[in-house]
C-alpha cells in the first residue's frame, strides 16, 4: 500500500487541507485508489473499461451507447420504474456513459445504505438479460435523439466533423449510432459487448468518501471480483495515420451557420502536452482571455463564442474547436482563426501570457476538489491515462518546469493552418 498527499487550497468544500490517496488491491486482486473522506455519510465511485465505441461491430454502431442506457434500466429483480424508486429511495445514484475508448460508471450512496446500494450495482452490472420492452422504448428515445439532431446545426457539424476528420479510422464512426444500426442491435449484442469488455485488465475504479478500506475491499469483490481476467476481442486503438484537412461543407436552410474545426494533437502520455495545454490556453482555451475570444468576438464581433480544446488519448490526440457565425460572416471567420492559428505557430506566445496560463493550471488542479464525486472522477481519469499515482506530487513540478522557450517550440511544431479541418452546415 502506497500512501501519497495532494495539499489543496482550504476552499475545499470539507475544510480539508490535505488528500491521502491510498492504492488498494482486493483479494480477487482489483486495484484501486481511494480518498477516505468522513465528513458526510457519502461514498462516490467512478469507474471504467478501457473500452468503448471503436471495440464495437460497425454494422452495429451505437451498441456501446445503448448499453449504456440500458444498464440503470430494469433487473431481474426489479422493473424499470421499480429499480428508479429503489435507487431514489436509498439515497442512490447510477449512470452510465461511453465514449470512443472509454464505458464509465458513476456511482454515489449514502453510508448507511450501502449495503443495498451494492446489491443494485451488482445486479445492474452482472444482469443475464435485458428485457425487451426496455431495449424497445430506450431504442426509440434514442432513435427520437437523432431524429432531433438532424435540425440542429451543431449537432449536425459535430457529426459531419467525426464522419469525415477520422480518415479510414474507426474513430469517424458516431458513438450513438444511426437508426439503421440501432435497429440491427439485439440484447444479446449488449450482452455479447458486455462480456466481451468488461473485464479486470482494462477496469480502473476511483473511490472518494465515507467507507472503511476493509468494507470497500469487500463490496469491490463482490460487484467486480467475477469479471474475466481479459478481454479476447482487445484490439489496440491505432494512431492516427492521416486526418482531413480543407473543409466540408453541408447546406441547412438557417440564419447561422456552425463550424467544427481541428487538427492532429498529442497524446496525453507525450512529454510535452502540458505545454500544448498552455499554447491552447492561450489561443481558444482560456475563455474569455484566448486570442481567438478577443479577436473573433471582442474585435469584429463575429461569434458569441469561440473555443479550442485538447481531446487526448493515450497514444494520440487531437485539438478541436467549434464556433456559431451569421452565414454571411463564416469566410472572414476562418480566415481570421487561421490567422491566429499561423500567427501563434510563428510567433508563439508571450511572457505574461506563459505566466498567466501557468498560473491558471497551478491553481486548476484544486477546484476539481469539490465533492467525492469529483475526486472519484479524477482518481479514475488519471489512472485511465496510465499515470502513476506520483503524479499527484509531479504535477506542480512539471508546471513550473516548462520554460516559455519549450512551449513555443511546442506552438511551432504542432499548430499549422494548413492542417486544419473545418466542418460547415447552415445556410452560408
Amino acid at each position: 500500500m502506497r500512501l501519497f498527499f495532494l495539499f489543496v487550497l482550504l476552499t475545499f468544500p470539507y475544510n480539508l487541507s490535505s488528500l491521502e490517496v491510498v492504492e488498494l488491491t482486493t483479494k480477487k486482486d482489483i486495484k484501486l485508489w481511494f480518498v477516505k473522506d468522513d465528513s458526510l455519510p457519502i461514498i462516490s465511485i467512478n469507474f471504467s473499461f478501457n473500452y468503448g465505441s471503436f471495440h464495437e461491430n460497425e454494422q452495429k454502431s451505437g451498441t456501446a451507447n445503448l448499453l449504456a442506457s440500458m444498464l440503470d434500466e430494469s433487473t431481474a429483480n426489479f422493473n424499470s420504474k421499480k429499480f428508479q424508486e429503489k435507487m431514489k429511495s436509498i439515497g442512490m445514484k447510477l449512470r452510465f456513459t461511453t465514449s470512443k475508448n472509454k464505458f464509465s460508471g458513476t456511482f454515489q450512496t449514502i453510508s448507511e445504505n450501502v449495503q443495498e446500494s451494492f446489491e443494485l450495482l451488482k445486479m445492474a452490472i452482472n444482469r443475464e438479460t435485458f428485457d425487451e420492452d426496455d431495449v424497445k422504448k430506450v431504442k426509440n428515445q434514442i432513435k427520437a435523439s437523432l431524429r432531433f439532431k438532424q435540425s440542429d446545426i451543431s449537432s449536425i457539424s459535430s457529426r459531419l466533423f467525426t464522419e469525415s476528420f477520422y480518415l479510414g479510422h474507426k474513430f469517424s464512426n458516431p458513438i450513438e449510432g444511426n437508426s439503421e444500426s440501432i435497429d440491427r442491435i439485439s440484447s444479446i449484442d449488449l450482452l455479447k459487448f458486455r462480456d466481451d469488455f468488461f473485464v479486470k485488465s482494462g477496469l480502473k475504479i476511483g473511490v472518494s468518501g465515507n467507507i472503511l478500506q476493509t468494507e470497500l475491499l469487500k463490496y469491490i469483490d463482490y460487484v467486480f471480483g467475477d469479471l474475466e481476467l481479459r478481454s479476447k476481442k482487445d484490439v489496440k486503438i491505432p494512431k492516427f495515420e492521416k486526418l482531413a484537412i480543407g473543409k466540408k461543407y453541408q447546406k441547412k436552410t438557417s440564419p447561422q451557420t456552425a463550424v467544427v474545426f481541428g487538427q492532429k494533437g498529442l497524446s496525453r502520455k507525450d512529454k510535452n502536452f502540458f505545454a500544448l495545454r498552455i499554447v491552447n490556453y492561450v489561443l481558444g482555451g482560456g475563455g474569455f482571455q484566448s486570442r481567438l475570444y478577443k479577436k473573433i468576438r471582442e474585435q469584429n464581433g463575429l461569434v458569441y463564442s469561440i473555443y479550442s480544446y485538447l481531446i487526448p488519448y493515450n497514444d494520440d490526440g487531437v485539438i478541436l474547436g467549434g464556433f456559431q457565425t451569421k452565414n454571411e460572416s463564416v469566410n472572414e471567420t476562418i480566415n481570421i482563426l487561421k490567422s491566429e492559428w499561423n500567427k501563434i505557430k510563428t510567433d508563439g506566445i508571450t511572457k505574461s501570457e506563459f505566466i498567466e496560463a501557468k498560473s491558471y493550471y497551478l491553481g486548476s488542479f484544486s477546484r476539481n476538489y469539490t465533492s467525492t464525486r469529483s475526486i472519484a472522477s479524477l482518481l479514475n481519469t488519471i489512472q485511465f491515462y496510465e499515470l502513476d499515482i506520483n503524479y499527484f506530487q509531479d504535477r506542480k513540478m512539471i508546471i513550473n518546469n516548462i520554460s516559455h522557450e519549450e512551449v513555443n517550440k511546442i506552438a511551432r511544431d504542432i499548430f499549422d493552418s494548413e492542417k486544419l479541418f473545418f466542418a460547415i452546415v447552415g445556410g452560408s
